[in-house]
């Protein structure tokens, strides 16, 4: 489940922290975003309960859990998807105060908000 590219975003930095915030509350380990492959949905405390601190909202949670699913395999997620991988599919271009670029997954929809994925 590829994100097309006419869902893909960019915003700076503060954007994006101003967005999971309205989305999510402050507490940023609350906030959820969806794999660009398989569409599961991990909260950014998946990510650090993992060990994968350095990958959220960047490649599926699905590698540190050992998921079996391969990134453009059937069936539910999580799995494998690496966002610096040969298919760039992560459809949100956060760029940093300094310049830097980063593109990271889309946050997951909230309750009575449609989904984009």
């Amino acid at each position: 489940m590829a994100i097309e590219t006419s869902q893909r975003q960019e915003m700076t930095y503060a954007d994006w922290i101003a967005e999971g915030k309205r989305r999510f509350g402050e507490d940023n380990t609350r906030w959820r975003f969806v794999c660009p492959c398989c569409g599961h949905v991990a909260s950014t405390k998946d990510w650090l309960d993992a060990g994968a601190q350095n990958a959220i909202a960047f490649s599926c949670v699905g590698r540190w859990v050992g998921a079996e699913r391969e990134a453009f395999g059937e069936g539910e997620g999580p799995c494998n998807y690496a966002g610096g991988g040969l298919f760039a599919l992560n459809p949100i271009k956060v760029t940093l105060e300094d310049g830097r670029v980063h593109h990271v997954f889309a946050f997951a929809p909230v309750e009575g908000e449609a989904s984009h994925a």
